[in-house]
């Protein structure tokens, strides 16, 4: 049987043409964006900056939208899926979409509910840190593009509405979540791991640029230590479903939460973590509830036959 172009390259080429394919699409991609948003709307996103960040012009938050749809589409999903089929003849299962249980599926997401008040926690830990003097020059610009950053994250998820809701939960959690999982854990654990040999490597380098590729300084511990337990949920579960189901219960929650927020449901103070008062209680019961549903998923795929080194052909 012909074997696929990059089946049996070497781990550091399959890498690097990962990278130079989500580069090259994701450009194609935002030139294709541009062409809509220029044909619904006029306005050119290369050349109009500063309009792109007038938030209050609700078509300015519907062009941000469609900008972050075309950009995951281009930069993660449509990538992943060429890229499998480049090393095997079978791109669902090389990228690691094996059925799991129910059960591993339901556990899966429990474990990013109970993970909310240790997010909360690593995000107080995070803000705490601060860059060597000879680097503030460096810090002032990651805070710049932090503040940026959550402007537009407070334009996009501040709705009242359902529509805008349900919009959101597609764009912004369940096409990440799906994307960003076949690239960091699905394409990535499997050629470290064979790079370095070692899965608990692979786990936590791919987690390393699941949190650096956002680009948001103050929120890369929590989003290390989440990728960091995605990672762990594809190695024990050997199927992508697992990090793909807890990536979207993770992004979706926080969507929730926000739009209870919005609409004065619940308090804002819920999204955040106060030492010494009842949060540690919290922060403890997160931490236990995890452990056990972590031991119980790593028991569970111990009778799963191992899948993430095979290029299966069929």
């Amino acid at each position: 049987m012909v074997s696929r172009p990059f089946s049996n390259a070497d781990p550091f080429l399959q890498l690097l043409v990962l990278f130079l394919l989500c580069f090259m699409i994701v450009g194609v991609f935002m030139l294709m964006a541009q062409g809509l948003i220029i044909a619904l709307w006029g306005i050119n996103v290369f050349t109009d900056q500063a309009l792109l960040r007038d938030y209050d012009n609700i078509q300015v938050v519907h062009i941000n939208r469609l900008l972050l749809l075309f950009q995951h589409l281009g930069l993660f999903i449509v990538p992943a899926i060429i890229f499998s089929q480049l090393t095997s003849r079978n791109w669902k299962k090389h990228v690691g979409l094996f059925p799991i249980s129910p059960a591993l599926m339901i556990a899966a997401a429990a474990v990013m509910v109970l993970c909310l008040p240790l997010i909360n926690a690593l995000s107080w830990i995070n803000n705490l840190m601060s860059l060597p003097e000879f680097l503030s020059g460096l810090e002032a610009v990651l805070q710049s593009m932090e503040e940026g950053a959550a402007e537009l994250t407070v334009a996009l998820t501040q709705v009242t509405d359902v529509p805008s809701l349900l919009l959101n939960i597609v764009i912004i959690a369940l096409i990440p979540a799906i994307g960003e999982e076949m690239i960091f854990r699905g394409l990535m654990i499997p050629i470290i791991r064979k790079w370095t040999g070692s899965g608990h490597l692979a786990v936590w380098i791919s987690a390393f640029l699941f949190s650096a590729i956002h680009l948001q300084f103050y929120g890369f511990l929590p989003r290390l230590i989440l990728g960091a337990l995605l990672g762990y949920l594809f190695l024990s579960t050997k199927s992508l479903y697992a990090p793909i189901i807890a990536h979207f219960v993770n992004n979706a929650l926080a969507l929730v939460l926000l739009f209870l927020m919005a609409r004065g449901t619940l308090d804002a103070e819920l999204d955040s973590f106060v030492p010494a008062s009842d949060d540690l209680i919290w922060l403890g019961i997160s931490i236990i509830g995890i452990v056990l549903i972590l031991g119980f998923i790593f028991r569970k795929g111990r009778n799963i036959p191992q899948k993430l080194e095979k290029d299966i052909e069929e």
